[in-house]
């Protein structure tokens, strides 16, 4: 792509150079129209016009540059000004070294040339051309600071997912490794199956959340390894239903998105002598995918709705670097019950609906 970009570029220079030598003979009288004439113009245009684009190239890659990094003024002026003395003094040396001065127009009268308004063409040619280097220059300069400035946002970015990814690993651990500890104290038959769900989510964890992004299907296996092992400590007036609906093969998202929703209804839904129910839908539907989470709230849990731990400003920061402009959230409390609604179009639809963050009144 860079060796096609500078083949065009090298085509355009050389148009560009080709038409600055060529515009003199335009304006050319006819009477000096003539073989000899022709070779002493076009001899005086070239060698001008070398002087010229060595002092575009030079003011392109070294003068301006200099000047924009360590705002070198005074160099640059007194530059600027030596090398159009330089190009006066070769377009004054090739006036007296190609042109007599004197010359008869076709009806026999006598013509006399002055150096100086070639002296004055040539300045005005070179003042173009610097002031056309100079802001080629300056546009390469800002497409560089773009870039740099594009590179570290990305590398804040890829730092902040990184350990954004990191908090829900110990909090997710520290909450599973409570439950299995008293699933232990119970002496239950259901342990070594609880240390097996943990290795297999503690495997996913480590080789696929570490992706950018995953498979829904592998993303909906953890919910479930998940939730399996929290029911083994439920009783019966406590319950759980997952749903899932749709087509969710073949699309990919961000990892570990909804399981701190899923966590925080575990911790705040259930109660250990009332009813209580967790509700987890997830609907796939034309590539956008709906993810919700109802749970009850007690008065001894102490949750509110801006009360869920890390996960929901976990959560609100990822979708935000990984779906802008492609998702909604929404949360809070509403008939005292904690609901949390999340609608994204997935890695591979197209970005259709708008941000939002709202809390249910």
């Amino acid at each position: 792509m860079k060796v096609l970009e500078r083949y065009h570029q090298g085509w355009l220079h050389a148009l560009g150079w080709a038409i600055f030598a060529g515009l003199p003979f335009l304006t050319l009288p006819s009477f000096l129209w003539n073989q000899q004439d022709l070779i002493s113009i076009g001899t005086s245009q070239l060698l001008t016009g070398i002087v010229i684009a060595c002092c575009f190239y030079y003011n392109l890659h070294r003068l301006t540059p200099n000047l924009l990094n360590k705002q070198e003024v005074n160099r640059f002026v007194v530059t600027l000004l030596a090398m159009l003395l330089v190009v006066v003094l070769v377009k004054l040396a090739c006036f007296y070294t190609f042109y007599t001065g004197v010359h008869y127009s076709p009806k026999g009268r006598r013509r006399s040339f002055s150096p100086w308004p070639g002296a004055l063409s040539a300045s005005m040619s070179f003042g173009f051309v610097m002031l056309l280097s100079s802001l080629i220059a300056l546009g390469r300069h800002h497409a560089q600071v773009r870039d740099q400035q594009q590179q570290m946002i990305l590398g804040k970015v890829s730092a902040e997912l990184a350990m954004l990814k990191l908090q829900v690993s110990p909090h997710f651990l520290f909450n599973t490794l409570n439950n299995i500890r008293w699933l232990a104290r119970k002496k239950a038959d259901q342990t070594e199956e609880a240390v097996v769900k943990l290795s297999q989510l503690l495997r996913y964890m480590l080789y696929q959340a570490q992706r950018d992004h995953v498979s829904l299907t592998k993303e909906i296996e953890h919910l479930h390894h998940y939730i399996d092992l929290q029911q083994m400590r439920l009783n019966d007036r406590q319950t759980v239903d997952f749903t899932v609906d749709g087509p969710v093969n073949g699309l990919l998202i961000e990892p570990l998105l909804f399981i701190p929703f899923v966590e925080n209804a575990f911790k705040y839904g259930l109660h250990g002598q009332e009813a209580s129910h967790i509700q987890i839908d997830l609907d796939v539907s034309e590539s956008a995918l709906s993810f919700s989470v109802v749970n009850p709230l007690f008065a001894a849990s102490g949750a509110s709705s801006e009360d869920s731990g890390i996960g929901i400003a976990n959560v609100k920061q990822r979708l935000a670097l990984h779906y802008p402009d492609r998702h909604t959230l929404e949360y809070g409390v509403k008939d005292g019950k904690f609901h949390v609604h999340i609608v994204l179009q997935l890695h591979q639809a197209k970005a259709t609906s708008a941000v939002n963050y709202s809390v249910f009144k």
